[in-house]
């Protein structure tokens, strides 16, 4: 997940000041929103992504017995 952080902060953390700064939003504090926006996303698709990746396959289907099952068992 650091990695995902990472590399979160670099894409966004360098947009920032064209993200924010449309808002008029000072140069450093809008690089610091992308930085800490960035690692945010990061964190989120990295977890997802290891979600998907370890999900476990749903169980198995119950075996159909038919409502007179018990009439032909005697």
């Amino acid at each position: 997940m650091g990695l995902g952080a990472i590399v979160g902060e670099i894409v966004v953390g360098v947009n920032g000041p064209f993200l924010f700064g449309r808002f008029g939003v000072y140069f450093p504090i809008a690089v610091l929103m992308g930085v800490l926006l960035g690692a945010v996303l990061g964190v989120m698709v990295t977890s997802l992504g290891l979600a998907i990746r370890h999900r476990k396959p749903a169980p198995a289907a119950a075996r159909h017995i038919p409502a007179d099952a018990h009439l032909r068992a005697h």
